[in-house]
């Protein structure tokens, strides 16, 4: 009965839905000269949430934010999904997942404008989503109001960008047809940001959302909408506007100003419910730096898969705040890489840099990273197009052809810090309960190699004050090889240090080929209690070195014929090696070893 809706004459326009797929059946119980006429056009529906609107913040700024400020990686927390990369489908996948399994209609992206990287991710973003859910959307956090002060020539331009590139895609929030923009004005305290965006938005007619300020709701330039963005409160309420919470904030290289409690949290979640305010907000759903992420960590980890804080959301804070599992022994890490990579005349580090885009975690090279001389030049035009992607978290090792360089100038002005000492070019570092020792093979440019050496003193006291339950070392010239290149004694004081500490693996590079041997020890008995595993992997990219087609004491496999990475997934007490070839190769190999 459609008759109430009826105003004096003309079109009522009706959305119709049925549980049928092959069709619905519409009749008038009018008589035939009074009945309306029906006119039906089918097709997809904008479907879009109404209010309230529950969202929650989120950051597709991975993986070049896991390292800020010299940290790697840049949070307290362990993501469930590892240290991910945002241009990866599947992980955007699982996030709609998670964020649906909250019950948030809404995801809030961090945007930096046209160009920016998360501007690159946005397409991504919406691209992904249908296939997960047909009812979730996305919308732009305005960053650039929050520290650049645009000028609003410049608001209208994002705006018409915005509104050509997103607005009229699927899964793209709307409100009443209008694209939502969402607006981080944090450094304004006037009415003048308002004024100054309701004038940008005068001929696009996009439903702005600007952050409040003390005295916002007596503006004469109002938005659509107002919010706040708080992350070190737990809860703060607009009334009419919004309510947003957020389980704790903890900045990776600063104090706790906010403790996580799940009790406090569930509390939060059942205020917020209450409130019904029309932007019910979440802060944040995965930035990890400030340490709000909702999204599941080990640390907070639950029966669903999703995690204490969405598993709250899940069931608007309804019911006892679920226990906390006993922590884990600790997190795995992920070690990938490989060496002798990047020539510009080759296609081959390009398809290995495509492996590292869908593989998480650090990534480090056995050296000759850039071919042939290992120049400015050749790292900016053969070597960052394509690994270079992950230089932000690259622990690279340096190798002989960067040193036809004078002073491997090209490689320690290419990586910086990340490379240690130039005239060093060794180092440490940390994985969890793993300690990473990365050498310079290149003997005469460092003082020697030998015992007694400067760098092999240096390694004796860093295995000494850093007694982890594994160890793993890398640098470029193999011990032992069975390829362009055989057994060489000058590195048995390297191996005879780690030896002596109970290293578990050493990965090299040099022999353009991949080898396994079996643990052995310096002088290449074999020792499955004590000795050190050895892997070549030299198929970064450059060309392939043939392999010794055996036998081959303590080796136990080779192939000369793949390029591919090597993937290590660090445990608490021991480790997973995983070879993974290029599209294509047919070669492979895996296994598992506990450490000593």
């Amino acid at each position: 009965n459609v008759t109430k809706l009826v105003r004096q004459g003309g079109r009522v326009s009706l959305a119709l839905t049925a549980p049928s797929p092959s069709g619905l059946s519409l009749r008038s119980r009018e008589s035939a000269e009074t009945s309306p006429r029906l006119v039906v056009k089918t097709g997809p529906l904008d479907l879009q949430p109404s209010f309230p609107i529950r969202a929650a913040f989120y950051y597709p700024w991975f993986p070049e934010a896991w390292t800020q400020h010299g940290i790697y990686p840049y949070t307290r927390y362990n993501p469930s999904l590892g240290f991910y990369n945002s241009s990866v489908e599947a992980v955007i996948r699982r996030h709609v997942q998670a964020l649906e399994y909250g019950k948030l209609d809404v995801g809030i992206v961090s945007w930096w404008g046209k160009g920016s990287r998360s501007d690159i991710r946005v397409p991504l973003i919406l691209r992904a989503t249908p296939g997960v859910s047909s009812t979730f959307r996305w919308t732009l956090y305005y960053e650039p109001e929050g520290s650049r002060n645009p000028s609003l020539s410049k608001v209208a331009s994002d705006l018409r960008y915005i509104r050509r590139r997103y607005g009229h895609d699927p899964s793209y929030l709307r409100i009443r047809g209008r694209p939502v923009v969402v607006v981080y004005n944090a450094n304004d305290t006037n009415c003048d940001v308002a004024k100054k965006w309701r004038a940008a938005n005068a001929a696009v007619n996009a439903y702005i959302v600007l952050k409040v300020f003390p005295g916002y709701k007596a503006c004469a330039s109002q938005p659509a909408s107002w919010h706040q963005y708080s992350p070190a409160v737990a809860a703060d309420s607009q009334s009419g506007y919004s309510y947003a919470i957020s389980p704790g904030f903890w900045l990776a290289d600063a104090a706790e100003r906010l403790v996580r409690d799940p009790a406090r949290w569930n509390q939060n979640v059942r205020d917020m419910v209450a409130s019904n305010a029309p932007w019910q907000l979440v802060t944040t759903f995965n930035e990890w730096g400030e340490g709000t992420s909702v999204e599941s960590a080990s640390e907070w980890q639950s029966g669903s898969g999703f995690g204490t804080y969405l598993d709250a959301l899940h069931n608007d804070g309804g019911g006892p705040p679920p226990p906390l599992p006993p922590p884990p022994p600790g997190p795995d890490f992920v070690l990938v890489g490989a060496g002798d990579i990047a020539r510009c005349a080759s296609s081959g580090d390009e398809a290995t840099a495509a492996l590292l885009d869908a593989i998480p975690g650090i990534v480090y090279t056995t050296g000759d990273n850039a071919y042939e001389s290992g120049t400015a030049a050749e790292f900016a035009n053969c070597y960052h197009p394509n690994w270079g992607r992950h230089k932000v978290r690259t622990r690279p090792s340096v190798g002989n052809h960067e040193y036809l360089t004078a002073g491997a100038a090209g490689y320690y002005g290419y990586f910086g810090q990340a490379a240690g000492d130039p005239t060093r070019g060794y180092y440490s570092y940390d994985l969890g309960e793993w300690h990473i020792v990365v050498l310079n093979a290149e003997c005469s440019r460092v003082g020697g190699c030998n015992a007694n050496s400067p760098q092999e003193q240096w390694l004796r006291t860093d295995l000494a004050t850093h007694p982890a339950a594994c160890t793993l070392a890398y640098w470029h010239q193999p011990r032992f090889s069975s390829g362009q290149y055989s057994n060489d004694p000058a590195y048995v004081p390297f191996w005879q240090a780690l030896y002596n500490a109970n290293a578990e693996l050493v990965l090299n590079g040099h022999d353009h080929n991949y080898q396994r041997y079996a643990p052995q020890t310096p002088a290449g008995a074999r020792n499955n209690l004590r000795g050190i595993r050895e892997i070549v992997v030299g198929t970064g990219g450059r060309n392939y070195y043939p392999v010794d087609p055996g036998p081959v004491p303590n080796r136990e496999v080779a192939n000369g014929t793949t390029f591919g990475v090597l993937k290590l997934t660090l445990h608490p007490t021991s480790y997973d090696w995983q070879f993974v070839p290029v599209p294509g190769g047919t070669f492979s190999d895996s296994g598992s070893t506990a450490c000593h």
